[in-house]
């Protein structure tokens, strides 16, 4: 409002202004990116809608709110203000020429209603009730606003344009400031759920005459009392519907009172469902069902459902703490988000199909562990499946599913049961065994939604049996030390020698011999045994991932620099165009499609370190159709094999890409922990904090 004295006809100079301006001054973590796009696109929203709005509104809004402020001032009789101008007041003081009063734009309420209403949208939409409130809230703004401007103006009348502008500045600007903040309350108020719809009140009282079975806490059961509340003697509500209400009016009543309830059973339900249901009775506010919150924040053992909670919790930062448990469940929200297990790190990505569900076998394996964290890694849900119940990639995915052995009766019965009641769209078996059993339910799972990518059974096969994999490789003419399969046929064969299981994997029952009688030996103890020349030479493994056609669409070979049990520890990838022929020809001789790893020996791999051209003698000892124990160091050098395997069971027509690595990548590997209890509820790891 800018005030202006105007002189009349009679003055000495004219018309004579001073102008006065009374302007209030407006107050001055994958997931996490797409949240934080989702928060900002919605501050855009409310910006234009303020600034637009403000533009659109603000002329009608000064006339009528100018209106408003003359008919009050007309009802209370003062007849010194007038609205012939329009858009100000014309006011006639004590003394001196009249005043022109003008209602600037930063007077008028209409700042405040937008603001409102933009807070209403971006922290209240969901709530049904907040319309209520914002209305509320708006017509007290408009009431607080009209009381300003209409004691600012009897201020002016009374004693002039100084008081006038006085009042308009401090006085009224106080008493704005005091019922915009008592209308942001209401508002707030009436958009938080009422206790008396729950079941469970602000105290943790059970309002709703369930069972007292069902009073222990947990889960969303209410807490327990040590004193029950006492009952009153005479209830006014029981009173008018058993003697004054209809009897179908009360039943009508009482139908629509339960109805409007809120069921905190959620036990019984799956963790899907209990996260949804938590996630509504967080919408309904923080204050109406506290204790149920803090009951599933503290006896909930399900990542998501934990998940789903701390991030509605985060989102209501806007609610006033009107319990101490609501500052504890914050600080509780704050701590998981900040320490969530990395098993729940599970995101969702509509436009990558993200959201999909990925099983994956062999969860207690090496293999197994990498390709469910190269998965997690790029933001996939994961459903880890293994025969052994203590199996630890069971830990580290987002769902967890036990199957019986690939060699009991019941592994295809309980795949497809796994596969009807999770619904994963991919299957990938990181264990070779498995493929025959599961060869024979590919149809099936075709038919629930699932797609696998099994290599042909013959090659697997071929694979598997040292024998049939040594005569493959020497048909085919490539390096492979001699094999057989008894003991006078291994006195013919070169020494030293190293004995195996025909079908062993994992280095297990694996034998060195240096003479006849440690070869004897060796034959007595090893189950089912077939002997091979000992290889010297640096050893290699190398990953290999092969298209439906045959084509191989990437080689890493690495360095094994040590190994423990079999598996790599510390390795070093490396480029060979040697190595890579001969692994190309070992894979294609035994007909492998998908992913494979190829271990061998170079005899003389010094000329590699200067020029991977280098002509150098290789020798393939085996080859395991499934991804390798050793895969992280492929996946480190740039070689997504896993992720690209996925594509290629995802969409099998579709045309995979060649991929590239770096050489001299090292690896060294480490014991990492995961830590459960008895129930195997997650513990959190002591040594989970990260420098930076």
């Amino acid at each position: 409002m800018t005030a202006t004295l105007v002189s009349g006809a009679a003055g000495p100079h004219g018309p004579q202004t001073t102008g006065v301006a009374l302007i209030r001054k407006p107050g001055a973590t994958r997931a996490v990116t797409i949240r934080r796009r989702w928060v900002m696109l919605e501050i855009l929203g409310v910006a234009v809608w303020c600034v637009a709005g403000f533009n659109l509104l603000i002329d009608p809004a000064r006339r009528v709110e100018i209106s408003i402020s003359s008919a009050i001032l007309q009802a209370l009789g003062q007849g010194h203000v007038s609205t012939v101008l329009g858009d100000a007041f014309l006011i006639f003081g004590p003394d001196g020429p009249p005043i022109v009063a003008n209602l600037t734009a930063s007077c008028s309420a209409l700042g405040n209603m937008l603001a409102l209403s933009s807070l209403a949208f971006a922290c209240m939409r969901q709530q049904p009730q907040a319309s209520v409130g914002l209305l509320l809230a708006a017509g007290w703004a408009v009431i607080a606003n009209q009381i300003r401007l209409v004691l600012s103006l009897l201020a002016g009348v009374r004693f002039g344009v100084h008081s006038l502008v006085l009042f308009h500045d401090w006085v009224g600007a106080v008493i704005n400031f005091c019922f915009v903040l008592i209308g942001l309350l209401v508002m707030v108020a009436f958009t938080m759920q009422q206790p008396e719809r729950a079941e469970q009140d602000r105290s943790g009282r059970h309002t709703a005459g369930r069972p007292y079975a069902w009073a222990r806490p947990g889960l969303g059961y209410r807490v327990e009392l040590a004193d029950l509340p006492p009952t009153p003697k005479i209830r006014v509500a029981a009173l008018i519907h058993r003697w004054l209400l209809p009897r179908q009016v009360s039943r009508w009543l009482g139908a629509r009172r339960e109805r409007r309830r809120i069921d905190y059973r959620l036990g019984h339900l799956d963790p899907a469902d209990r996260a949804a249901a938590v996630v509504e009775l967080t919408g309904h506010g923080l204050g109406a069902h506290t204790a149920t919150l803090v009951a599933v924040a503290s006896f909930e053992n399900d990542g998501r459902v934990l998940n789903a909670l701390a991030d509605a919790v985060a989102a209501r930062q806007w609610e006033p703490i009107s319990d101490p448990r609501i500052g504890a469940l914050r600080l509780w929200a704050r701590a998981w988000l900040m320490r969530r297990p990395v098993n729940h790190e599970c995101h969702h990505s509509t436009a990558r199909g993200e959201d999909r569900l990925i099983a994956v076998t062999g969860a207690g394996g090496p293999a197994g562990v990498a390709v469910i964290r190269a998965l997690l890694a790029t933001g996939r849900r994961v459903l880890a499946v293994d025969a052994d119940p203590e199996a630890v990639g069971l830990r580290l995915a987002c769902e967890a599913g036990i199957l019986p052995r690939a060699d009991a009766d019941t592994f295809g019965t309980a795949l497809l049961e796994l596969v009807a009641e999770r619904k994963p769209s991919a299957l990938i078996c990181t264990v070779a065994e498995e493929y025959q059993a599961m060869a024979e339910q590919v149809d099936a799972l075709a038919d629930l939604g699932c797609r696998t990518w099994l290599p042909p059974l013959e090659a697997a096969e071929t694979c598997l049996d040292k024998k049939a994999f040594a005569q493959a490789l020497k048909k085919a003419g490539v390096p492979h030390p001699a094999t057989v399969t008894t003991r006078a046929a291994a006195g013919r064969i070169p020494g030293p020698w190293i004995v195996k299981p025909l079908r062993g994997r994992g280095s297990r029952d694996v034998m060195t011999a240096d003479t006849p009688k440690e070869l004897t030996q060796a034959f007595a103890a090893v189950p089912d045994p077939v002997a091979q020349t000992r290889v010297a030479g640096r050893e290699f493994t190398a990953d290999v991932l092969v298209d439906r056609s045959g084509s191989v669409l990437t080689c890493v070979p690495r360095w094994r620099d040590d190994t423990r049990g079999g598996i790599s520890v510390r390795g070093t990838t490396f480029d060979s165009h040697a190595v890579t022929k001969v692994v190309m020809d070992a894979v294609a001789a035994v007909g492998l499609t998908g992913p494979a790893n190829v271990q061998g020996f170079v005899e003389n791999p010094e000329p590699l370190d200067d020029d991977p051209e280098a002509e150098v003698p290789v020798t393939i000892i085996e080859i395991n159709p499934r991804f390798s124990g050793g895969l992280p160091l492929t996946l480190a050098a740039g070689a997504d094999v896993v992720n690209t395997y996925l594509a290629g069971i995802l969409d099998p027509t579709a045309a995979l890409p060649r991929l590239t690595f770096a050489p001299d990548v090292k690896m060294a590997r480490h014991f990492a922990e995961v830590y459960y209890g008895p129930d195997g509820t997650a513990v959190i790891d002591p040594l989970g904090v990260r420098c930076g």
